[in-house]
């Protein structure tokens, strides 16, 4: 098997020293909810979110999702040599790809950097990528972060309920038993996470559409704020963006989507019914109808927005995976 040219101290020293600080960062700071595209409108009962939600500290709010556990820094050897005490813990390893063993599997090796290995004791370490996007490259220097388990592939499919493991038999045998880090992301040299789904560039009718849909979330938000001080002139204006961004939203859809059509159209004369209810002075009515502008906006995105491991978003028009 080709080995990987020696790699300078300071460019591995570096790596590592990046991924220390990445893992720091992670650990100081407190877990928090998932925050919206620019061009994700308010969910329901007033918070955003993807599916909407309720206000923090209201009935039926969510509980706080625990803080994240840190990760630890660990050498290829120093877990050989006492993998007990590392099972069931997330862990980071910055080191050489040593193989490619399978499409979503490899192992990283640090003992070109530490030295030659105690004869008859493994210095590697089985890595799976359950969502890996891109391959990779043999030669080069990884950090990976994820759970380490003692490899066995019940415990893997407990683990990773939807992977696949596709390792050859062979190989499966060769690891049983050992250290295997089930890993969430991938980090290369380039600072690139190849465990990350990213989104492909924006079409042309994604460029058109997130332009309106940029609007809506501030505007539907400004509405509520101003329905709830009872401020006609500031209720008013708010009022007609959205009219036209969800009359813009309707004509964007007609010639594709009937469903997502329809769901506009809802959306607009939702907001025409608020306008005659600012101008009548029906300050109630008004209140008791922004929620169900925010409903109408969640159905669709649930049907035809896909989220990305970056947060952004993208058209999906066809099934699932399936963008236009």
């Amino acid at each position: 098997m080709a080995r990987l040219p020696r790699k300078s101290g300071a460019f591995l020293s570096a790596l590592a020293c990046s991924s220390l600080l990445l893992v720091s960062l992670r650990a100081q700071q407190p877990a928090a909810p998932a925050q919206p595209s620019a061009d994700q409108p308010a969910g329901r009962g007033g918070q955003r979110g993807e599916r909407g939600g309720q206000p923090a500290g209201q009935p039926g709010a969510q509980p706080a999702a625990p803080p994240a556990k840190p990760l630890i820094p660990v050498a290829t050897n120093t877990v050989n040599a006492n993998p007990d005490a590392y099972y069931g813990q997330g862990v980071t390893i910055t080191a050489a790809v040593d193989q490619v063993l399978s499409k979503s599997a490899f192992a990283v090796d640090q003992r070109r950097v530490a030295g030659a290995p105690a004869p008859g004791k493994p210095t590697d370490v089985l890595v799976l990528v359950p969502n890996l996007q891109s391959p990779v490259d043999p030669k080069s220097y990884v950090t990976v972060m994820g759970d380490l388990i003692k490899f066995d592939p019940a415990e893997v499919a407990k683990r990773a309920k939807d992977y696949k493991l596709d390792l050859p038999a062979e190989v499966a045998a060769k690891y049983s038993g050992r250290p295997a880090l089930i890993a969430n992301s991938v980090i290369t040299d380039k600072f690139v996470d190849l465990a990350k789904r990213l989104p492909p560039p924006m079409t042309a009718d994604e460029e058109s559409l997130s332009k309106v849909m940029k609007q809506l979330p501030p505007a539907l938000a400004a509405l509520r704020t101003a329905v709830d001080g009872s401020k006609a002139e500031d209720a008013a204006k708010q009022a007609a963006v959205l009219r036209q961004g969800f009359a813009d939203a309707e004509a964007f859809w007609k010639p594709k989507k009937a469903d997502a059509t329809q769901w506009a159209h809802d959306a607009r004369v939702k907001v025409e019914g608020i306008q005659a209810a600012i101008t009548a002075g029906k300050w109630e009515e008004a209140k008791a109808a922004v929620p169900a502008v925010q409903q109408v906006c969640g159905t669709c995105h649930n049907t035809y927005r896909e989220r990305f491991d970056d947060g952004s978003y993208r058209i999906k028009t066809g099934g699932p995976g399936q963008r236009n």
